[in-house]
């Protein structure tokens, strides 16, 4: 089974809409006064459409100074209000025919499925369907905090002794005793990269705690879509979660890891209160993460409902270069939710802690399957921010959660390599992963569809990664070094001495310590590098033999110099340990010993 990459379109801005604040009943299907259609290729209407477009919230004015053709169409089928999901496209043909795809309100006197039917009937629109209604999928299990005492486990967060989903030793977690080495690999996947702050992972939910210090430094200006606003802050608390598995910041001492520390993050919000969302807001969201350069979409979402329009979002934001994750929903069965049933878009199933499709959920259902699945994540017991306390943690359980483990590794593989394709990226994840790791009877050799082709490793994939690419001739940054720590072997203590030499307008980068000190509360990103006159980003970190960073010396910025500094190793096992030193573009390792 093979994936092809196409990917994603996205719809464009919203603004008057959509439904306002209020909740959307989970037993409504669609809008009951909104419908999405694309006109046809040549089309005259489309074209006095476009024309028409107000480009600021692509409103098209059908009054009576606008095109007559226009204005007779719409006062003949009652469209009280037309809007470009694009507004500011032009007649130029985009990935999925964006340019030709509107929002379309009519009036409420009007049956909507009646309306629908004679819209399509005109021969202007390559289809016509209503605004449809999809689901976050993952449910809460804990009150904010944790229950017992976290093992001692790197890095040093005081809760990733819980994310057993990123380092499964074992640990009792709700109750249940996990198989060690049920996870995604990660810890040694950090020894290669932590993440490129000029990678971009937009999560699609229900927003973030705006203020939360894990994400402090690293976000871009976001979108609301639920209430028309630029402040996607959550009510909800699913989206708290997914984006702080995908991308809270990790080893600062502050609360919990997430998979890819240093990328730039963007929250858009396109689930309301009640976790539900209308196709339109996650079609404006698609558009609006395309259009802002990510080059992941994290959607911990789904819709029974096929659609064309979302299908186009996808491809849309596929040829922006994005790759589109979601979730296989938590129903149990493989009725195809959507956008994961797309061939452009990864599709990511559930498993709990001991290395089994995750049925029951610690809530119920299970972790849906079916010919679609593409590869397994944990997703049990997953622990997150608190929406309402950043400082906490609160666990859920569903394929969401899984989801932005995934996408946070694809996030770190093209924050590695910027060129990876759809396809490329997938092969490597299933190049890497981990097959006929559960249930005998359901993960069978190769891909099968309860599991895809396996548990994603993020240390294999990024060793793929970094396989394929081609590094030129070395060329250390003049100025730059790393010595030969002393004494060496050495008990307890040994010094290292580096040098630096920094540019007059700083380097890039986002240490742990510049994202623990920013502050960003209103979304602005201002420059996806920290620049500090006269000096450099500096990290000088301590890595065992399995690629575990064991200590961070230096995290902070360096003037041109040479410096010194002290690791004591009396809290650790005698052994062979590496050190690592990176700032402005430079790069060394060198081998220590810790003799008792």
């Amino acid at each position: 089974m093979t994936r092809n990459g196409i990917g994603f379109l996205i719809l464009a801005i919203l603004a008057g809409v959509t439904a306002g604040a209020a909740q959307i009943p989970h037993a409504q299907a669609y809008h009951p006064h909104r419908i999405m259609l694309k006109f046809t290729a040549g089309s005259n209407l489309f074209t006095e459409a476009r024309l028409a477009t107000i480009a600021a919230d692509g409103v098209v004015q059908t009054s009576a100074a606008s095109p007559q053709n226009l204005s007779r169409f719409s006062s003949a089928h009652k469209i009280t209000k037309l809007q470009a999901a694009k507004p500011d496209a032009s007649l130029a043909p985009l990935p999925g025919g964006m340019e030709r795809i509107f929002f379309a309100e009519v009036d409420p006197s009007v049956d909507l499925m009646q309306s629908i039917a004679a819209l399509q009937q005109t021969g202007e629109f390559e289809y016509v369907e209503p605004d449809y209604v999809g689901y976050g999928e993952g449910s809460p299990v804990t009150a904010p905090g944790v229950p017992v005492a976290s093992p001692s486990l790197a890095p040093n967060d005081p809760y990733f002794g819980y994310e057993w989903g990123f380092q499964n030793t074992g640990q009792t977690i709700n109750s249940v005793v996990g198989k060690a080495g049920a996870d995604i690999n990660i810890v040694p996947a950090w020894s290669i990269t932590t993440g490129n702050p000029r990678t971009l992972l937009t999560v699609l939910d229900t927003g973030i705690p705006l203020t939360a210090a894990e994400f402090a430094g690293r976000l871009i200006q976001g979108y609301d879509f639920v209430n028309n606003d630029a402040s996607p802050a959550d009510d909800q608390g699913h989206g708290s979660n997914t984006m702080s598995v995908a991308g809270a910041t990790g080893n600062n001492g502050a609360v919990m890891a997430g998979v890819n520390w240093r990328c730039r993050l963007q929250s858009i919000k396109v689930l309301d209160a009640s976790n539900s969302g209308y196709y339109t807001w996650w079609i404006s969201g698609l558009r609006l993460a395309a259009d802002s350069g990510a080059k992941v979409i994290s959607m911990s979402m789904g819709g029974s409902s096929a659609s064309s329009t979302l299908a186009d979002a996808v491809t849309y934001a596929s040829g922006k270069g994005a790759i589109v994750v979601a979730c296989m929903m938590n129903n149990n069965n493989e009725i195809p939710y959507y956008p994961a049933a797309y061939t452009n878009v990864i599709a990511v199933g559930a498993l709990n802690n001991l290395d089994r499709r995750a049925v029951p959920f610690c809530w119920g259902g299970g972790s849906s399957y079916g010919a679609h699945i593409d590869f397994v994540a944990p997703g049990e017991m997953i622990y997150g921010l608190y929406y309402l306390d950043p400082t906490q943690v609160s666990a859920w359980c569903g394929t969401s959660q899984a989801t932005p483990m995934v996408s946070g590794i694809i996030s770190l593989m093209l924050g590695l390599d910027s060129s990876l394709t759809f396809q490329q990226v997938y092969d490597k994840l299933k190049a890497s992963a981990h097959d006929r790791i559960g249930d005998a009877t359901e993960d069978v050799a190769g891909w099968d569809k309860y599991y895809g082709w396996g548990r994603v490793d993020a240390y294999g994939a990024l060793q793929l990664v970094t396989t394929d690419v081609q590094e030129p001739a070395p060329a250390t940054p003049q100025g730059y070094a790393l010595e030969q720590n002393y004494p060496n072997p050495f008990n307890p203590s040994t010094k290292i001495v580096y040098t630096v030499a920094a540019s007059g307008s700083g380097v890039s980068g986002l240490g742990a310590g510049a994202a623990g000190g920013a502050t960003n509360s209103d979304l602005r990103y201002q420059n996806s590098e920290i620049r500090i006159p006269g000096s450099s980003w500096v990290r000088l970190s301590i890595y065992d033999v399995l690629g575990r960073e064991v200590a961070v010396l230096v995290n902070e910025p360096k003037a041109s110099g040479s410096y010194t500094a002290t690791w004591n190793a009396a809290g650790v096992a005698s052994g062979i340990y590496f050190y690592r030193l990176t700032g402005g573009g430079f790069t060394d390792v060198k081998k220590m010993a810790v003799l008792r």
